[in-house]
Parts: C-alpha cells; sequence; structure tokens
C-alpha cells in the first residue's frame, strides 16, 4: 500500500484561503502519523495474491465538503497531531470538530437519500478511529468502547440498508472491505452472527473484484460467533441426552473450521516466497522491550502480509479455546472416548502474536500498525489471562511489558480494550481495574459460569424459533465449509 500523496488537495475550497491552507496541511501530517514510514506493502503481498486496502484513499476521493463527513476527518486529524506533539489547543479544537460530527452525522441518518452515500459510511469510519485512538475519557470505564461500538454498529447497519450490490465497485466496496472486518470483530465480541454470513454477502460484494486470501480469512472468521452462540445456548441447556449430541454436533463444526484454517495457511504459504511466517533473533539492544535474554520476534517486510497473518493466528487461538472448552465439556457429561487432537492448543497462537508485538508498536509503523494489531493483541492478552501457567511467563512479560514501554499508543490501545471488555460487562468490578479485567474475559470465555449474565427470559414458541434459526445457520456453516470456503 503506498502512502496517499501528502500534495492532494484534501478538502474542498473554503471560503477563507487561510483555512483552506491549514486543513489541507493537517491532512498532509495526518497521513505522515498514520502510515508506516519504511515498512510497506511490498510485491511480496502482491506476488501471494493479497490486495492493497486502502481505504484512506477511498476517502480522499469522496465529497470532503460533507457537512459530517469534513468535521469528522478533520476532527481525527487534529487529535493525531495534537498528541503526537502535545499540543493541547489542537486536542481541544478536535473535540469540538468531533462534536459537530457527531450532531451532523445525526442529521444526516434522518435524511433518506444521504444514508445511501459513500460520504456518511466513511464518516461512521473516521469516527470508529477518533474513539479508539481519542475517544472519551470519562469516569466510566466503559464510556469509550460503548462510544466506538455505536460508530461501527452504525457503519455496519448503513451497509445493511445498502444491500450487497452497492458495494460491488469503486469506493463502496473498498469501504466496504474495511467495514465488513470491523463487523465481523464486532459479531466475535459480542459472540452473536451477523447479516454477513449469508451467502449474497459473501459474492455480491466480490462480482467486480475478486477475492483474496485475507477476504477468504475473513469469510472463515465470519464463522467463529456461529460456533460461539450455540456453546452460548448449550451453557445454560439442563444436561440431557440432546444436549449431549449438540456438543459433539459443535466438537465437530468446529473441526471443519479448523481444517479449513489449515487449507488456507498451507494455500498461503505455498504462495509466499519464503516459509512463513519469517523470523529473526533480535538482540536486547535492537529492542524497545527490555530483556535478559534474546529471544525470537517476526519480523515480516510487507505489513499487509503481517496483518493476515496475525489475524489468522487470533482466529486460531480462539477457536482452539472453543475446541478445548466443548472438549471438557463432553468429559463432563459421560465417558467420551474421543480426545483433543493433539495440535489444538490456543497458546500456541497467542505465543505467535506475543511475539510480534515488537513489530506492529515500533514507531515506524506509525497509526496503522497498533490498529492492526489491536484485534490479535486483545486474543493474546485474553488467553493467558484465562490460561496462564509458569511456561508462559516469558510470553506474558514481552505483551505487557511491550505495551507499557514501546509507545504511547501501546497504552492507549490496552486502554480501549479494557473499555470494550467493561461495556460487554458492566456488572463485573473490583477494587483493580487489572483485576475486573481478568473477571471480565474469563465471563466473555464462559469459564466462570458464576460471572456469566443470565439470558433473557423467552417464550417456548420463540424459543423454538430461535433453536431453528441456529440450526439452520449451523447447516449453512457445513456447507460453506464443505465448499471450499
Amino acid at each position: 500500500m503506498r502512502r496517499p500523496p501528502v500534495t492532494q488537495p484534501l478538502i474542498f475550497l473554503p471560503h477563507h484561503l487561510s483555512s483552506t491552507a491549514f486543513e489541507m496541511q493537517s491532512m498532509a501530517l495526518f497521513w505522515d502519523l498514520y502510515f508506516p514510514t519504511k515498512i510497506q506493502a511490498t510485491a511480496c503481498s502482491r506476488s501471494m495474491g493479497i490486495n492493497c486496502r486502502n481505504w484512506t484513499l477511498a476517502v480522499q476521493r469522496l465529497d470532503l465538503n460533507d457537512s459530517a463527513l469534513k468535521p469528522a476527518v478533520l476532527a481525527l486529524c487534529l487529535a493525531r497531531i495534537g498528541e503526537s506533539r502535545d499540543d493541547r489547543p489542537l486536542r481541544e479544537h478536535a473535540v469540538k470538530l468531533y462534536c459537530t460530527a457527531l450532531k451532523e452525522m445525526s442529521r444526516a441518518l434522518q435524511d433518506k437519500k444521504r444514508i445511501h452515500t459513500d460520504e456518511i459510511l466513511a464518516a461512521g469510519k473516521m469516527m470508529s478511529q477518533y474513539e479508539m485512538f481519542h475517544g472519551s475519557t470519562a469516569p466510566k470505564m466503559e464510556a469509550r468502547g460503548s462510544n466506538w461500538r455505536s460508530h461501527i454498529l452504525g457503519a455496519i447497519k448503513l451497509i445493511e440498508i445498502r444491500g450487497p450490490r452497492a458495494h460491488a465497485t469503486s469506493d463502496a466496496h473498498d469501504l466496504f472491505v474495511d467495514t465488513r472486518i470491523a463487523a465481523i470483530l464486532a459479531a466475535i465480541v459480542s459472540r452473536k452472527p451477523s447479516f454477513l454470513v449469508a451467502p449474497q454477502w459473501r459474492t455480491l460484494p466480490f462480482e467486480a473484484r475478486s477475492k483474496d486470501p485475507a477476504d477468504d480469512l475473513h469469510d472463515l472468521m465470519a464463522l467463529l460467533p456461529l460456533l460461539f452462540e450455540e456453546y452460548d445456548v448449550l451453557e445454560v441447556a439442563p444436561a440431557s441426552e440432546e444436549s449431549h449430541v449438540r456438543h459433539v454436533q459443535l466438537f465437530d463444526r468446529c473441526c471443519l473450521l479448523e481444517q479449513a484454517l489449515q487449507r488456507w495457511y498451507k494455500l498461503l504459504d505455498s504462495k509466499a516466497p519464503k516459509p512463513l511466517p519469517p523470523v529473526i533473533r533480535v538482540q536486547k539492544e535492537e529492542l524497545t522491550t527490555p530483556s535478559d535474554e534474546p529471544f525470537l520476534v517476526f519480523e515480516v517486510s510487507d505489513y499487509n502480509l503481517a496483518a493476515t497473518l496475525a489475524f489468522y493466528w487470533a482466529t486460531c487461538n480462539l477457536l482452539h479455546c472453543m475446541m478445548r472448552m466443548t472438549m471438557a465439556k463432553l468429559h463432563a457429561f459421560s465417558d467420551y472416548s474421543r480426545n483433543l487432537p493433539r495440535h489444538i492448543n490456543p497458546k500456541y497462537y497467542a505465543n505467535k502474536i506475543a511475539q510480534s508485538v515488537e513489530y506492529f508498536m515500533r514507531r515506524e509503523m506509525g497509526l496503522l500498525g497498533p490498529q492492526l494489531f489491536a484485534f490479535p493483541m486483545g486474543v493474546a492478552l485474553m488467553c493467558f489471562m484465562v490460561w496462564k501457567d509458569p511456561d508462559d511467563e516469558e510470553e506474558w512479560q514481552m505483551l505487557a511489558e511491550s505495551l507499557e514501554q514501546v509507545t504511547g499508543l501501546g497504552a492507549t490501545l490496552s486502554t480501549f480494550l479494557a473499555s470494550l471488555q467493561a461495556y460487554n460487562y458492566p456488572e463485573i468490578q473490583s477494587t483493580s481495574e487489572e483485576a475486573a479485567w481478568a473477571m471480565r474475559v474469563r465471563a466473555w470465555f464462559k469459564v466462570d459460569p458464576s460471572r456469566v449474565p443470565k439470558q433473557p427470559e423467552m417464550s417456548d414458541e420463540f424459543f423454538s424459533q430461535q433453536q431453528a434459526a441456529r440450526h439452520q445457520r449451523m447447516k449453512e456453516m457445513e456447507e460453506l465449509i464443505g465448499h471450499g470456503v
């Protein structure tokens, strides 16, 4: 991915030339801070069929005089520049612009024509970025995660309203691809599948542009919430023969998805110029993370490839956690004869993510590196919190120390991830935020039943309808994987 040319006008001319110059300079400075400076998207990822995903160029081609998009773009730009320069007036101006963007977005959503424009979708994207890195510092921990989630869910709803064919070409497709992964991650966090698992959403937006390996991986990731949802239903169901059978079916479907992920990786590896992932041994003085001994750190010259691998590791980690917990349930219910396959080990992938912290968090990765790494990093932290043992001490320390010492963005991301967990489980409180985060993580993984929120009461008829819908979705999942998804 090439950095957008900084000389390109980014805002249409307003009444005052001085204002225009300031806005153009701010946008140019922001892109310098956003994109990696030394690590680029190179021929490596292109030779493997991984497309450059540049939603930022799509934003620049839109009408940046739009009353919602313009303040949203400028708010993010000025907030990042103000943060990097410790410029309080600039940060305060960014907050005012963000408030303006919120008001204009509210008005736009009342207009049936404007909600179908790419400008409104892009504005929602910029505002979610703002919340991730410069969001609310309100006393309530969950405020930041709540605001980010609201923007993401709003963008997802806009995409659904527009329909799959509206995202097949040009800027709309670039914005869709980026929002799609955010929607999949939101579905994983909520443990509920989204409309994106439907066949039309897997095909129609890609009619004009064929899928690349990253798109295929996202297809597989979108199936994870189906498994989470089924597990959560069985978690509160009484032990019975039917429950046992459904646990067996759930584990078998996990195996199907795991096999599909391994096929995906083998195909990617076959296209790579050298075995994946590239690893180098880095000495202590070359690291920004302290360590008494040298340790392995992943080094990939192409951040598109690096991000794709990190998402693959995170997906495998979550799936292996699910398989481990489902197998434990089966053994608890009966004398189940099968055992967990030896290669099913969630911490194997958490370790790989831990070894990638230095790469994604280094200063030359700009803002994009930490943004790409937020989800994999959160998954690894959750895994170590739930299944930490003495053998994991080196990886755990690598992850924790890197977040604290690499850059200020590490601490920012840590706060953002904690806020998301606080939003999901606001009823869980503790004397320390770290302890509360650990309890929320255990509640999300369902390893502490006393902390799992109760399922809402529903009528027998509604329950039967929901059960039939879940059964149909699981059948569709098996068919999708069977057809090589």
